[in-house]
This record gives C-alpha cells, structure tokens and sequence, in this order.
C-alpha cells in the first residue's frame, strides 16, 4: 500500500511539473522541451557546515556558477559535497554530462551522488529534447590570502636619481609630483600613476640660495606653500615659479591644512607655528591670505620631523602632528590635535610612551586606523616597525604579526607616504639615517581584504 501511495504521488508531482510546460492546447511548449538552463546552485555536506550557506551566482552568458564571497582563508574542501540543482522552465534535463577536475574524467550525473568541488566542476546540461546543450563550470572560491595579512612590493627602483637629499610627493590628477632637492637645487619630478617608473625632471625657479624646509610642503587651497629656515614662507601655484609671500610672519613650521567641517561653519585653514620675537605661537591662514595668531606653543610641541594627517570625526575637522622634533632639537613620541588651527592639545599622556621618541615618521590614515611607520630614533638609526591607533593618536599599538613590512625592507625615515585609489599604501623614499641620500625605492602595500572585489 506505501509503495503504491508512493508512485501515485511521484506521478501525480510528474503531471503537475510538465503541466506548466504544456501550451493552450495541451502540447508541451517547444521552448520547454529546448531548454537546458540551470536557475539555482547549492551544495551540502555536514562535515563542511559552511558550504550550505555559500550563495551562488550564476553567469549565464559566461556559463560560470561561483560564490561572490570567498570562503576564509585556510577553509579546505577534503569532502565531496551534495550538489542541488534546479532547472529551468520545470523541465529536467535529457542528460547531464559532469567532468571532475580533480579526477580528470567525465561522466554521466543521475543528480544525487556527491561530486568532488575541491577543484573546479563542468555540468554540460542537454535539453529535454537532447537537441541542444549548455555548458556550465561550478567553483567553489576561497580566499587565497589571509585577509588581515599585508602584502608589500617593491614597486619601482628608478625615482628622482641617487643624490637626492629631501623630498615631498603629492598626488595631482592623474600623476605624482615629486619635489626634491639634489646638488642642482630643487626639482619637480612628474610620474603618471599608471607608471610610477619614469619621472620627468623640471628645475623650480624662485628658490636659489634658500634653504627649505622640503618635508613641510603643503599644498593648500590649490596652492603650494613651504616653510625656509629663516622663517619666510613661500608659494607656488603650479609648483614650478616660486615667491616669497609678502606680509606673512616668521613661521617656524607648518603642521598641515586643517579642513573645514561640516557642522564648523569655519573654512578651511593653513596651520603654522610662527615666532614673534622670543614667543612662538600658533597660528593660521585663510584663503584670503590673512593671518591669525593663537595660543603660546609649548616646548614639547613638534616643529621639525613630525608627521601629520587631517580628517574628520562626527562632522568636525581634527589635524594631528604625531612625534618629530621640538624647537630644543629633543625627539618626541607624544600626539598632537587641533580643531581651529590657533590651539592645540596634547592628545597622548606625558608619563605614557607606546613606542620610542623618533622623527621622520610616516603618518597617514589607513584602513580606518592612523597609521605610523618608522622614523630615525635619537641614535640616528632608522626603524621600520609599524604603529596603529583607533582612537586617532591617544594610544598606539605595535602591529608585530600580519602587518609588518617585508624582511628586505630597509627601515627609513622621512619617506612619503599616500594611499591610492586601490587602497595601496605607497611609501616613496626615506633615508636611513639624517644627512644620507634618500633612498630611490617605491613600496607598495595594501591589506588583502581591501583588495578583494566586492
């Protein structure tokens, strides 16, 4: 009695199925019977938990079916897996030829025994009619990096040249400037970003006889600006003729461009550390190229070697000058943080120190973190551990496993450093130790999961 329940249900299910492939007038529908599409993917085995909730995508035009989301780094597929698959306008297939790579031969599918997915599968999917067939290849993707990990490069050893003493790179469109200063004077040096191997040299007109403060420069409201040792300031705008700006004060250094906030109403600002007399104070430039001083700058306060980065925290504009060199000469290791340009505030504890006194170091923001690399310590050595903090430079953490930079690595100071449009960090440069050469090397690294497509 079960048995015959069971054929009339499996007969009724049958009619139910080719019904809704049947025409008006009860014929099957030649579209039906010519088909041969496959409309969902799935796969189970109890011992890999993880495979039942992959979603699969299926590419029709391309005949691929893949997980868009990497498995973990590390998953291993040592088991054969149930696959389930539903097809097209209700019709199931003539035949299903399957081709296993792992094993190298192909076969005849009845639909239910498992297949082996630790390489790729082939479904070659005939019709009902057996007139016409599809070709499908199944994948199971799995991270072949570990995400957290950081891979680095080196990108380019064909720079601005070998005698180069300073430098500051910036991005500008679609290329890389390069501002440097060689036994000739001070150059710009130009790279396509697709290149980034061939730099094109211009000499910069307007600087003869002055010494800068090349590691400084900043660019601000479209123009170029960077401090001299005797307190001038001078600008550019299209970074080759230069001048001295008139009426501006004796500035001693200057710690970046404060950005405007979207609930301040204030615009955006040049920041700078300026002398009246025996008094230095803060201070900071507008657009219409006034000036304003603030509060005293204290002792320990950065004016040479420091790093810095701007950016924006629940709406409102921080800038903060991180280690470096105080007007004393003495290294710091402490973080700095202003919001209007005329005060500042330290942000790390005098009596805590999460990594030692240092400049030259490299500062940006990366991976929703503030990043610092390196630096030259009171020794003159250089170093090339790596530092994050996500409190925007309160407490900093060394990061001694996944992301550290490569065994043949040099460490330096005084690098530049950008992040691109791939979410590649680029450290151009650095010297390794104060009064060498810089070093004509471009490192690329990134965070694999940055890089993995969406």
């Amino acid at each position: 009695m079960k048995k015959n329940r069971l054929r009339l249900w499996t007969a009724g299910c049958a009619v139910l199925l080719l019904s809704s492939c049947l025409g008006d007038n009860g014929s099957i529908n030649e579209d039906a019977l010519s088909n041969c599409q496959i409309i969902s993917f799935s796969l189970a085995n109890d011992s890999i938990p993880e495979l039942s909730a992959l979603k699969f995508t299926i590419d029709q035009v391309n005949g691929r079916i893949f997980n868009k989301d990497s498995m973990p780094y590390g998953t291993v597929i040592d088991r054969k897996a149930v696959c389930t698959i539903g097809y097209d306008m209700g019709l199931s297939p003539s035949a299903v030829e399957v081709y296993q790579d792992v094993t190298k031969d192909s076969t005849y599918w009845n639909g239910t025994d498992s297949l082996d997915f630790s390489k790729f599968v082939r479904f070659r999917v005939y019709s009902y009619n057996g007139k016409f067939y599809k070709t499908y290849t199944a994948s199971v993707n799995i991270h072949q990096q570990q995400p957290d990990s950081m891979t680095w490069e080196l990108h380019s050893e064909q720079l601005a040249g070998k005698n180069i003493r300073e430098q500051k790179v910036f991005a500008s469109g679609d290329s890389y400037w390069m501002f440097v200063r060689n036994a000739s004077g001070y150059e710009l040096h130009t790279s396509l970003k697709t290149d980034l191997k061939s730099w094109q040299a211009t000499a910069l007109n307007g600087l003869s006889d002055r010494e800068l403060l090349l590691s400084q420069m900043t660019k601000y409201a479209g123009t170029f600006y960077v401090p001299a040792t005797d307190g001038s300031l001078y600008y550019s705008a299209d970074g080759i003729l230069w001048e001295a700006q008139a009426g501006a004060p004796d500035v001693r250094a200057l710690p970046g461009v404060l950005d405007a906030g979207a609930k301040t109403g204030r615009p955006t600002v040049l920041t700078a550390v300026v002398r009246e007399g025996d008094t230095w104070l803060f201070a900071r430039m507008g657009e219409d190229g006034q000036w304003e001083t603030g509060t005293a700058v204290p002792e320990a306060f950065p004016v040479a070697g420091f790093g810095n980065v701007s950016y924006e925290l629940m709406y409102y504009p921080h800038l903060t000058a991180v280690a470096g060199k105080d007007r004393n000469g003495r290294l710091s290791n402490a973080s700095w943080d202003t919001m209007d340009g005329l005060t500042w505030v330290r942000l790390t504890e005098e009596n805590r120190s999460f990594y030692e006194e240092r400049e030259g170091v490299m500062l940006t923001q990366y991976d929703k973190k503030l990043f610092l690399i390196g630096g030259i310590d009171a020794s003159d050595h250089a170093l090339k551990d790596i530092y994050r903090s996500e409190d925007k430079g309160i407490t900093w953490n060394l990061a001694d496993t996944l992301i550290v930079l490569p065994e043949d690595y040099r460490a330096r100071g005084y690098a530049s450093v950008l992040v691109d449009g791939e979410q590649f960090l680029l450290l151009f440069g650095g010297k390794e130790r104060n009064g060498a050469n810089m070093l004509e090397e471009l490192w690329r690294g990134r965070i694999n999961r940055l890089g993995f497509a969406e």
